[in-house]
């Protein structure tokens, strides 16, 4: 029966007809075994499935008929014109000088059980499940079974048939063996599967001379491999990888079979050829080709114009290059081979529970991650693939944030695309059946590209990223110590070290200056109330406090130092009032009076610091007090928020600030700041430096008999606050030079 009687329409789904083209299933009844196939799939999602392809392929076929019906004379004879010119260029470089061979184990699943257990050896058997089937021997093909076949359709066809497990270890195993010997010939051998690869014995027939041929070695392989492991190959000999794996199956099992490299025996080889029978041309290819009146390999050169016009320049190249018999002659090793993805993906039972198929895609997030560090490989793209009950297949990919194989970082790239799938498909809950994950965009772990890019969040938290290495990187400078480093996030904890007044030797590389160290032990007292701290951070806190009239109770000391700095504050304060701001915060004195009751009922130490404080004085309180530690960077904020205008502004920098558009609002510095960042580190390095203590401490002896004793009777509270604020305001008519009080007084 020939090729076109078989596919007249033998079952109502193409996509299941019979391929009679394998090894072993040449001359059976194929109308016959595709109403079988056709009888046991009706009914089941399966079929459904395959109807529905074979729907859109006979859309396609149809269209491409009425395109070709179409064609105009000139429209034909300009594609044969640029046919035969891509023709002519694959014939010129036509390379006929290596000797390629395609070595394909017979049945090999199957053959390796066979091996393990004699009794299978002379009985229908196929390795697989009911769902599938991965191969099946020479016996169980007589009767149709084939690879890629449910099992249930298996048993329709062969009642007899034994179906064994899969064992992908055991396979493995023999498989190494089988490509030990392959290293002898060719140590650059090309592994397509555990069952075949390519090898090119060009240097080993040309450097043994005339005495080895071709054929002897293959013959001579085959045979190592048989004693090695009790299997069969068969293979194929001819100049390209195409022709080769055309050879391989000729003569199975256990057989080879030779193409002569000439230009004329090649083409009167493919004259004839099945264009099934070329690996790239499947079930869907083969029904597209016929559609247009292609059978042969022949057919492919006769219909070149069509085929030009009709199909993509990629796949009309293709066609061309096998009308021709031309392939690839280059044997490409795994290591030398781009790898464009790797993926991974498990079958199982329909179902629909979410924390099932999460717990489901954690083993295959786990196992990929696990592929990609043994492989060294990192990838950007991650993408899902699911295959639902009625074997429809979705699939979606994004993007992560950077290279990786963590397999945290692809699993939540992996969950959110999971999701989304199964929220949006049509059927809730969706039931799967097939789920796979595939990392693509990759890289190797060591590419120099990848050193430069910025971490995730992930790993920074994990504490995986790496120091630095660029050449040239800012160094930062802790102001405390001179420690320098590149790592600004280790600057900041360093300097937090320093603050608690030690420093972590896992931190530092190198020691604090002794000049520093020693001035840190000796300044830790309070300018404004002789405050002793444990540490630098603690009197930095306290001085805080202390400008911001917010007590902390650091220790029992605190009662005498809390009231003279609200007693110095409240004097300040007076003179504040008497500008012409008294209004400004005026809807706030509510709020501060009650601030200043509930301080009263904090804490009995504070009994002194009641003091019957007038609107005034209140007022001035609202616009000084801030309530936080953070009075300079308000102070900042409040004067670049202010509009310039002609009367004078809260702070005047010196003249010699003039030409930068930066200035320290602390030391009014006339260095040139190119940016706030600069501007930042200069002020934390004040700061930091005490420079508010030591001015404040240049004001300390002026202010030390202004400073009443620390307790009084309660009826005299008022006239010690009017005391207070007297002696507070002739120091600071004796100091009004002060940097700090140009600072905080407003311009009159």
């Amino acid at each position: 029966m020939s090729d076109k009687a078989g596919m007249s329409n033998p079952t109502s789904c193409g996509l299941m007809s019979l391929n009679c083209n394998k090894a072993g299933m040449v001359g059976l009844d194929k109308e016959k075994i595709n109403r079988v196939i056709e009888a046991a799939s009706k009914g089941s999602k399966f079929f459904a499935k395959k109807q529905s392809d074979q729907a859109r392929i006979d859309r396609q076929v149809e269209s491409m008929r009425q395109a070709l019906a179409s064609l105009a004379d000139t429209q034909l004879e300009r594609a044969r014109k640029e046919a035969d010119r891509v023709v002519a260029e694959l014939r010129a470089d036509r390379d006929l000088s290596r000797t390629i061979v395609h070595v394909d184990m017979d049945m090999f699943y199957a053959a390796v059980e066979m091996r393990d257990n004699p009794r299978l050896a002379n009985i229908p058997m196929a390795v697989g499940g009911m769902g599938m089937l991965s191969t099946s021997n020479y016996l169980a093909r007589k009767f149709g079974v084939r690879a890629a076949m449910p099992g249930f359709i298996a048993k329709k066809l062969c009642p007899e048939l034994v179906i064994v497990p899969t064992n992908m270890d055991k396979y493995a195993e023999v498989a190494e063996v089988v490509r030990g010997v392959f290293k002898e010939y060719d140590p650059n051998f090309a592994p397509m599967s555990l069952d075949e690869a390519y090898l090119d014995i060009t240097h080993m027939v040309s450097s043994q001379g005339s005495q080895v041929t071709p054929w002897a070695l293959v013959q001579e392989m085959r045979a190592k491999i048989c004693e090695h492991t009790g299997l069969t190959a068969s293979a194929g000999i001819a100049p390209n990888c195409l022709l080769a794996k055309v050879c391989s199956d000729l003569n199975k099992p256990n057989g080879q079979y030779q193409l002569q490299p000439n230009s004329q025996d090649i083409l009167q080889f493919v004259s004839t050829l099945s264009i099934r029978k070329v690996g790239g041309v499947g079930n869907v290819s083969e029904q597209l080709l016929k559609a247009v009146g292609v059978q042969t390999c022949q057919d492919l050169y006769t219909m070149r114009g069509e085929l030009r016009l009709l199909f993509s320049e990629g796949s009309s190249d293709f066609y061309l290059a096998t009308s021709q018999g031309i392939g690839s002659t280059r044997i490409e090793p795994p290591e030398e081979r781009e790898r464009k993805s790797i993926s991974t993906e498990t079958t199982f039972r329909d179902t629909s529970d979410r924390e099932g198929l999460m717990e489901t895609l954690t083993e295959l997030c786990k196992d990929l991650a696990k592929d990609c560090k043994d492989k060294s490989i990192t990838g950007q793209a991650v993408t899902v693939k699911i295959k639902t009950h009625d074997f429809k297949l979705k699939t979606k990919v994004s993007q992560m944030c950077q290279f990786s194989n963590c397999e945290e970082l692809i699993f939540a790239t992996a969950k959110k695309i999971l999701t989304y799938l199964l929220d949006s498909s049509e059927e809730q809950p969706p039931a799967l059946r097939l789920m796979g994950v595939r990392l693509s965009e990759l890289k190797d772990k060591n590419d120099p590209s990848l050193k430069q890019k910025q971490g995730n969040l992930l790993a920074f938290v994990r504490g995986e990223c790496p120091p630095s290495t660029q050449v040239g990187a800012k160094k930062f400078e802790c102001p405390m110590c001179e420690f320098e480093t590149v790592n600004l996030s280790l600057l900041n904890t360093h300097i937090d070290q320093c603050l608690a007044g030690g420093h972590s030797s896992d931190l530092t590389c190198a020691e604090p200056s002794n000049s520093m160290a020693k001035e840190a032990n000796v300044e830790d007292i309070c300018p404004i109330c002789d405050y002793k701290a444990n540490c630098l951070k603690d009197l930095n806190d306290h001085i805080d406090q202390c400008i911001s009239n917010t007590p902390v109770k650091v220790s029992a000391k605190m009662s005498e130092p809390c009231e003279k700095a609200i007693t110095n504050i409240q004097c300040d304060l007076k003179e504040v009032e008497q500008s012409s701001d008294d209004d400004m915060f005026a809807d706030s004195d509510q709020d501060i009076s009650e601030e200043c009751e509930s301080k009263e009922s904090i804490d009995p130490k504070y009994e002194s610091l009641k003091v019957e404080a007038d609107s005034s004085c209140i007022k001035g309180l609202v616009k000084t007090s801030s309530g936080s530690g953070s009075f300079f960077k308000d102070k900042c904020s409040e004067m670049k928020s202010t509009p310039r205008n002609d009367e004078k502004s809260i702070l005047k920098p010196p003249s010699s600030v003039k030409d930068s558009s930066f200035s320290c609002p602390v030391c009014f510095s006339s260095d040139s700041f190119q940016s706030e960042e600069d501007l930042s580190t200069h002020v934390e390095e004040c700061l930091s430096k005490q420079e508010i203590a030591s001015i404040l401490k240049s004001e300390k002896a002026a202010t030390k008999h202004s400073i009443v004793s620390k307790k009084t009777p309660a009826s005299s509270s008022k006239r010690k606050s009017e005391e207070i604020v007297g002696s507070y305001e002739k120091r600071g008519k004796s100091s009004s030079n002060s940097k700090i009080d140009s600072f905080f007084k407003p311009s009159c």
